[in-house]
This record gives C-alpha cells, structure tokens and sequence, in this order.
C-alpha cells in the first residue's frame, strides 16, 4: 500500500514516526487478509431469526486512535447502536455516506475533544457503507447492516467464524473494500463444522 502523508496534521503525524500506510490491504505474514467481510448471503431460514433479538442490547465501538479508524470493518444488526469514539487529541469527524438510494440516513458527527463519544443507528440492511473524516481524508471505515446474526469479518490472519448456524445449505458472500469479492454455496450439517476458504485477488477493470 502507498504511505499515507500525514503532514496536514502535525498531531497526526507524530502518532506515526515510521509512517503509515493506506490500510486498504491488510496481509499476514503466512497470506491471510484481514478485514473482509463475510455473510450469508441467502438461505438463512425465517425461523432462524425469531429466537434472535432484533438488535443486541451492546453497541459497536468504532473508535478514531491514532487517526485511524478502528475497526476498519465492522457489522451491525439494523437499529443497534454504533458507539462513535475519538480517541485522539485532535479534532474528527465521522461522516457516514449510504447514498442517495439507501434507506439509512447520511450522518456527520465532530467530535473535537478526547473522549468525546456519540451513537448513531442504521434503519435497514446495507452492505459495506463508506464512512471517512473529512477533516484526515485517508481514514475510512466501512458498516454492514445485517438483519440476521450470521457474519463476521476476518482476523487478522485472515480467519472467521461465524457460530450458531442451522443445518442446510447457503451462498456465503466474502466482501473487501478492494479485491474482488466472491460467492459460494456450503452446506452445514448437525452437530459437524463446515469449511469454506477463499482467495481473492484484483478486481476486473470495465472496459
């Protein structure tokens, strides 16, 4: 990944003496990609959901340290809480962009204090909404809105889990912010663990 110049924010800057890169592509020693975000795509029974709460009673912290967003990539249900924290000594703002078309409402919180938290929620399931700060334009951070319990995003060595799923067959669908995605069919079993790797690479260029 090209370095990121932080020299607009001296604040920023010296947070990161070695420099820092764009944080888009994120690889293990070993291969292994962190930050993709992986789902059922379809095939989750409607049964499935009653038993769950409609949105978990714990927020998810996306927190502004060290002029990144951390997370990068996070998921929510629809309507849970999404905990805003800044974290650093200097001044952010946490601009969420669903789009025109989306029934989730644009938002854009300043938080110029240390410390200073907010919390905002998502109405309706949408996949990987951009989120940036318009003050350090090299932060970026991207939500899904879930409305079912089974995803998760990937460690830092490039693994998941994702517990709890009732036995048959779905399309998993693995997202990245940059690479190319991927969608496949797994069959879960009673009572055994199924398996599902992937690898991804460029994304095609449209012609």
């Amino acid at each position: 990944m090209a370095p990121v110049d932080m020299s607009a924010d001296p604040s920023c800057a010296a947070l990161h003496a070695g420099g820092a890169d764009g944080g888009a592509v994120v690889v293990a020693p070993g291969g292994g990609l962190a930050n993709v975000f992986v789902w059922l795509k379809s095939g989750v029974p409607a049964a499935a959901s009653p038993a769950e709460p409609a949105a978990p009673p714990a927020p998810v912290v996306l927190d502004q340290l060290g002029c990144i967003f951390t997370p990068r990539v996070i998921a929510v249900r629809p309507g849970q809480g999404l905990l805003i924290r800044n974290s650093d000594d200097t001044l952010h703002n946490t601009h969420a962009r669903p789009g025109r078309e989306s029934l989730n409402r644009e938002f854009n919180i300043g938080q110029p204090r240390k410390g200073q938290e907010a919390e905002k929620r998502f109405d309706a399931p949408q996949l990987m909404i951009p989120i940036g700060c318009d003050v350090h334009p090299w932060m970026r951070a991207y939500v899904s809105v879930v409305d079912h319990p089974y995803f998760a995003v990937t460690r830092s060595d490039g693994t998941f889990e994702i517990e709890g799923v009732p036995p048959g067959t779905y399309e998993i669908e693995v997202m990245h912010e940059v690479l190319a995605g991927q969608v496949r069919r797994i069959t879960v079993e009673p009572g055994r663990p199924a398996h599902a790797d992937f690898t991804l690479g460029p994304r095609k260029k449209t012609p």
